[in-house]
């Protein structure tokens, strides 16, 4: 009995022990975020244009789609858009079923629909009102998902990491100074990928068979931001 008592205490010990010497580690520790935002000028934007078709058979409503992307691509290619910024993002066929008021499906011919679409990067922001305006005057009726960005982004990431660090260094400064501890040095860096900054622009376009006046489109400024934690030792 004895030696279980004896056994249970030497572990007590250990474990008071053990968990002093945590705490202790703790207590010489300073945890610290630091963040930082860099702004610049959008210089590329990308959209999605194309076309959607109904026909009573596929090969017609196909025949159709084609012939109107061949005019967007040619329109496209006349305001210097290059082979490599247009890419085919979406080419899908389906069969409308027609549907009565309350939900049964109505007997008629079947009616089939042709999607295509195509992701295209302009280099030189001031057409993007062009494109749309050709695209749209070309045969396009379906135009979405506008957004910016920048070339040098990843360049601005940088900038916004080195910026968050002196962030988290002049706060674990000031934290230090005032609660009397003197900073060791760092133990660990985490780096809290929040990169991604864009702006993001929608425009809504009344599809007419003539569109006199290019859509007037804002960039705005994209914005980049950087999130890092410093955990310092301190005396």
């Amino acid at each position: 009995m004895k030696k279980i008592l004896s056994a249970t205490l030497a572990l007590a010990l250990i474990l008071s022990l053990g968990l002093s010497a945590l705490a202790d580690t703790d207590d010489r520790q300073m945890v610290v975020a630091g963040t930082a935002t860099v702004s610049l000028p959008a210089d590329t934007a990308s959209l999605e244009l194309g076309t959607s078709v109904k026909d009573a058979t596929v090969e017609a409503a196909q025949q159709q789609s084609d012939e109107i992307i061949r005019k967007v691509l040619a329109a496209l290619k006349d305001l210097g858009i290059e082979e490599k910024d247009i890419v085919t993002s979406n080419y899908s066929v389906y069969t409308e079923v027609p549907y009565e008021e309350y939900g049964s499906i109505r007997k008629s011919d079947p009616v089939y629909n042709v999607s295509n679409m195509l992701n295209i990067k302009v280099r030189n922001l001031e057409i993007i009102g062009k494109v749309i305006d050709a695209a749209t005057k070309a045969g396009a009726n379906q135009i979405y998902g506008l957004t910016f960005s920048s070339s040098k982004e990843k360049d601005a990431y940088k900038t916004a990491l080195e910026r968050a660090v002196e962030d988290a260094r002049s706060k674990a400064e000031i934290l230090a100074k005032a609660s009397g501890k003197t900073l060791g040095n760092i133990t660990r860096i985490e780096n809290q990928y929040d990169y991604g900054g864009y702006s993001d622009a929608r425009n809504q376009v009344a599809f007419e068979a003539s569109v006199s006046n290019a859509a007037a489109i804002v960039s705005g400024a994209i914005v980049v931001s950087a999130t890092v934690t410093l955990t310092y030792e301190i005396d």
